[in-house]
């Protein structure tokens, strides 16, 4: 059956992707740092197609794959960069996720002059940057975006690809109970089910596989817990001995307070330098929040990089997101 296309491509688009892919160029495919289940499903699923192509292709992170996602086939293809650099440029690249070129790290030092680069993402923060960009904040996933894609290309999705693009949508809509569930995204999951895709094991292996360290951090997250704004931003966190890499889902806890509206997860990854995750469940956009602080994302799952010391970026996101629920309060009023 042919997938409902809330994508919508146009032929001339279509074209020009198909045209992109011509030849045997070896393809450079990146996605995010920090990657979440969409951009390690979106990259496998786009290494899957170029393998059907026969185009040579490589698989690329400026990051580790965290490690709940091992049991996808293909995962062992993905290059860190942090421990195997890029050692040339690339004519052709293709970056996946990736809502501004800068979260691409490292990547970025294999892009020349000459580079043609294609540009797909369900993100929108005013970057621009491809050749070609297929951009659809509507969608999403960037899974979603390439179903459609694959489906306008022509190309068969293998169990394998269905599995990859399946993970995609089901972590960027939180299991399907985030805003973003639109009946289109449920409508390509169960195609992709009927294509090889099983539900369960991907949901056990993803949601319900924890290690004990990380349930032990969780712990210790959620002994750091802070409320403001008369508990409407819950904030918990993780520093120093406490600090571990794969922490997906974290400020989820935060988020699932009742009365809370605005959550925060902060993670000390390096020397006065913290990873920020936001989450919002009323109309405020942290996506313009993370925008602010040098990152992106969503509406209502966004993120950044902060440098400098814990006390100066509690104040300074509090200050923010305090600012924003008074402005939501009198725009209300």
């Amino acid at each position: 059956m042919e997938s409902l296309r809330l994508s919508n491509f146009s032929s001339s688009v279509v074209d020009e992707i198909r045209k992109f892919l011509a030849g045997k160029s070896e393809t450079l495919v990146v996605t995010h740092f920090y990657p979440d289940g969409d951009a390690i499903g979106s990259l496998l699923a786009f290494g899957g197609m170029l393998q059907q192509l026969d185009i040579p292709y490589v698989l690329a992170i400026d990051d580790k794959c965290p490690g709940k996602y091992d049991f996808l086939n293909g995962i062992q293809q993905i290059r860190n960069l942090k421990e195997a650099p890029l050692n040339k440029e690339y004519y052709r690249v293709v970056i996946l996720d990736a809502g501004a070129i800068s979260r691409i790290g490292s990547a970025y030092n294999a892009i020349g002059t000459g580079t043609e680069i294609l540009n797909i993402d369900h993100h929108f923060t005013g970057d621009i940057y491809g050749k070609i960009n297929l951009v659809n904040t509507e969608a999403a996933a960037t899974s979603e975006l390439l179903f459609d894609l694959f489906q306008a290309l022509g190309i068969t999705v293998t169990a394998d690809m269905a599995s990859a693009l399946f993970t995609g949508i089901l972590t960027d809509t939180g299991r399907f109970r985030f805003a973003n569930t639109t009946g289109h995204a449920m409508h390509v999951a169960a195609e992709l089910i009927s294509l090889g895709a099983d539900a369960g094991v991907l949901t056990e292996n993803i949601y319900y596989n924890m290690s004990v360290e990380q349930a032990r951090s969780i712990a210790s997250a959620l002994g750091s817990m802070e409320l403001y704004a008369n508990g409407r931003v819950c904030m918990i966190g993780l520093q120093g001995e406490d600090r571990i890499t794969e922490t997906e889902g974290f400020v989820e806890y935060a988020a699932s307070i009742k009365d809370v509206m605005l959550a925060v997860f902060y993670c000390e990854i390096d020397k006065d330098l913290f990873k920020v995750s936001l989450r919002s469940r009323c109309d405020v956009d942290v996506s313009a929040v993370a925008s602010g602080f040098g990152g992106g994302g969503h509406r209502k799952a966004s993120g950044y990089r902060y440098r400098g010391d814990l006390v100066s970026l509690k104040q300074k996101l509090i200050s923010v997101l305090e600012n924003h629920l008074d402005n939501r309060k009198h725009t209300s009023a």
